[in-house]
């Protein structure tokens, strides 16, 4: 007679395993994919009616900041949803109000690229429009690396991390 030892060693092993797998961490906001963030930008120009132009991640909430004629719009993002949870309105900074315009690269569209080109495996923790000798998305990225992508043309300028 066969031992039954054999298929009950195998299925405590896999009950084990399913057991360890299901206690582990769900991803923090420190862990945001792009996706989610992209969602999120979508998320708070369709509210707005706008032209996001800087994401800020803070736990479970994206922050995204979108320009709608001279006002700046701040979006808060429930990254769950994506559901907006708070809108504060300010003007729009002159300098900014120009680059989001002359943008033809949008915000998702540089995350996206940024993410590409990243080499790390951190999540993305803010985007910033960077305006020095060429005006570009500035992805900042969890575990050190940033990503800096042209608004004109949607070229990598620089990848670290």
């Amino acid at each position: 007679m066969a031992s039954s030892r054999v298929p009950t060693v195998g299925l405590s092993t896999v009950a084990l395993a399913l057991a360890l797998t299901s206690c582990a961490p769900s991803p923090t906001a420190n862990d945001v994919g792009y996706e989610r963030i992209i969602g999120a930008v979508v998320r708070a120009e369709s509210d707005a009616g706008g032209r996001a132009y800087a994401v800020e991640v803070d736990d479970d909430t994206v922050e995204v900041k979108v320009a709608t004629g001279d006002r700046a719009v701040e979006i808060d993002v429930d990254l769950s949803g994506p559901t907006v949870t708070d809108r504060r309105d300010d003007a729009l900074d002159a300098d900014d109000k120009e680059a989001v315009t002359a943008a033809v690269t949008t915000l998702a569209d540089g995350v996206r690229i940024a993410a590409a080109a990243h080499r790390g495996e951190g999540g993305i923790s803010e985007v910033e429009l960077r305006r020095d000798s060429e005006i570009a998305w500035e992805i900042e990225f969890t575990d050190g690396g940033e990503v800096a992508v042209a608004v004109d043309d949607g070229a990598v300028l620089n990848a670290d991390g």
